[in-house]
C-alpha cells in the first residue's frame, strides 16, 4: 500500500472564480478561431472557469463552423502533441508540453467526446475516481517509461482529467498531467546519487535537509509524483504556474508513513487572472523553477494521490 499524500496533489481549479459578468460569446468564439493554439487553449480555460463548453457557447454565434473545426482538430491531434512532448528529454518541459497539449483537446468539450478521442488515440484508462455525485476524475497512461533519468529509474506519462456534470452532461473542467515513478528504497541511498540535472525542482527534493530528517523515521521512499500546472492559491488575485511534487515515505516493513507535497514556481507561463485571461506581456518564458515549498504532509493510509477541487 502507497503512502497517503494529502489531497492538494496538483493546482485544480473547480470553484467558480469570482467575477462580475462572464466573457461575451462572441469574444471567447473569435479566441477560438485564432490560428494560434495557445490562444486556442486559453479560449477554453476561461470558458471552463465558467462552468460552460464549446458546444454550449457556439449555439448562439452566427458563423461556429471555423471554430468547431479547430475544436475537432485540436482534440484529435492529441497524442501528436503527446509525441511532440515525448521528444523532450528535458523532463520539466515534457511535462509543460504535455499539459498544453491536453489542455487544449480537452477542456470544455462534453466527456463523452473526450473519453472517446482518448481511447482511440491509444491512452489507457487507469482508474476512475469520484470524490462525489457531480466530480468525476478519470486517469490516464499516456506512456510508460516515458522519462528515464541518470541513474535509471523509468518515470511513466500520466494524466487525469476532470469532469464536472451540468444538466444531463459531464464537462471537462480541467488537466493534471505528470511524471510517476516507483522508488521503494532507502531515502539516503537515493538520494546519494545525482538522479536528476542539476538545479531542477526534483534535483533540489533530494537535497533537502528537512527529508534526510524524515527519513530517520520513515527510510523508505515509495514513490513520488511530479506535475505541472497552474498554482491556486486562496484570494490571490494572480495565479502562477509551477510544479507540484508529491511523495511517500514509509517505515520498514511498511508499518507506517509519512506523505509530503511541495510546490515550485516556474517562468514557463505568464500569470493568469480570477477570469482565466493570461497575462502575456510583458512575459518572457523561463527555464528552472523557484524554491520548493512545503505545503502539506499526511500519515499513511489508503493509496495512491487524488486530485482536489480546491
Amino acid at each position: 500500500m502507497r503512502a497517503a499524500i494529502p489531497c492538494l496533489l496538483i493546482l485544480a481549479s473547480c470553484a467558480t472564480a469570482p467575477f462580475d459578468e462572464p466573457d461575451p460569446p462572441d469574444l471567447l468564439a473569435s479566441l477560438l478561431e485564432n490560428a494560434d493554439p495557445g490562444v486556442r487553449e486559453e479560449a477554453v480555460s476561461r470558458l471552463s472557469i465558467q462552468g460552460g463548453s464549446i458546444p454550449e457557447l457556439l449555439e448562439g454565434v452566427e458563423r461556429p463552423e471555423k471554430a468547431l473545426a479547430y475544436a475537432e482538430e485540436d482534440t484529435a491531434s492529441i497524442r501528436q502533441g503527446i509525441t511532440r512532448a515525448l521528444e523532450d528529454r528535458n523532463h520539466e518541459l515534457m511535462v509543460w508540453r504535455a499539459y498544453h497539449a491536453l489542455r487544449a483537446g480537452c477542456l470544455a468539450r462534453h466527456w463523452s467526446r473526450v473519453s472517446d478521442a482518448l481511447s482511440r488515440q491509444g491512452f489507457r484508462l487507469i482508474e476512475i475516481y469520484e470524490p462525489h455525485e457531480r466530480a468525476k476524475f478519470v486517469r490516464f497512461l499516456a506512456q510508460p517509461a516515458a522519462y528515464v533519468n541518470g541513474a535509471g529509474d523509468r518515470h511513466d506519462l500520466f494524466f487525469w482529467v476532470q469532469s464536472i456534470r451540468k444538466d444531463d452532461s459531464w464537462i471537462v473542467r480541467e488537466i493534471y498531467v505528470g511524471l510517476h515513478v516507483k522508488f521503494d528504497a532507502p531515502f539516503k541511498q537515493l538520494s546519494s546519487t545525482d538522479r536528476y540535472p542539476r538545479g531542477s525542482a526534483l534535483a533540489r527534493f533530494f537535497e533537502l535537509e528537512e527529508l534526510q530528517k524524515l527519513a530517520m523515521v520513515f527510510p523508505l521512499l515509495e514513490e513520488i509524483e511530479f506535475t505541472y500546472g497552474r498554482i491556486r492559491l486562496k484570494d490571490a488575485v494572480w495565479t502562477s504556474s509551477g510544479f507540484h511534487l508529491n511523495a511517500g515515505f514509509a517505515m520498514e516493513a511498511r508499518k507506517g508513513g509519512r506523505g509530503v507535497y511541495y510546490i515550485a514556481r516556474s517562468q514557463l507561463d505568464p500569470g493568469e487572472d480570477q477570469r482565466g485571461r493570461l497575462n502575456r506581456t510583458p512575459f518572457i518564458r523561463g527555464l528552472g523553477a523557484g524554491p520548493l515549498k512545503k505545503q502539506g504532509a499526511s500519515f499513511w493510509g489508503g493509496g495512491a494521490p487524488k486530485p482536489t477541487e480546491d
